[in-house]
């Protein structure tokens, strides 16, 4: 069984707003983030769904040119 990925608190929270929505883009999230807390930056946002990608905690399909994670 593989090990789970370790997971930041910001991360858990982009989680949460994906569990909550998914499949969803990434500018749904970023929009979702900064209702909850103005102080989200959309780049910080999509470096953290990379990141979560490359753990394997976020799945994602491409549908024309937008990614929808899950």
């Amino acid at each position: 069984m593989a090990a789970l990925p370790r997971i930041s608190e910001t991360e858990w929270e982009i989680m949460r707003v994906v569990w909550a929505r998914s499949p969803i883009t990434a500018a749904d999230i970023i929009d979702e983030l900064t209702k909850q807390d103005a102080t989200w930056h959309p780049v910080t946002a999509k470096t953290l769904i990379n990141r979560l990608v490359k753990k394997g905690a976020l799945g994602y399909e491409q549908m024309g040119r937008a990614y929808l994670y899950k």
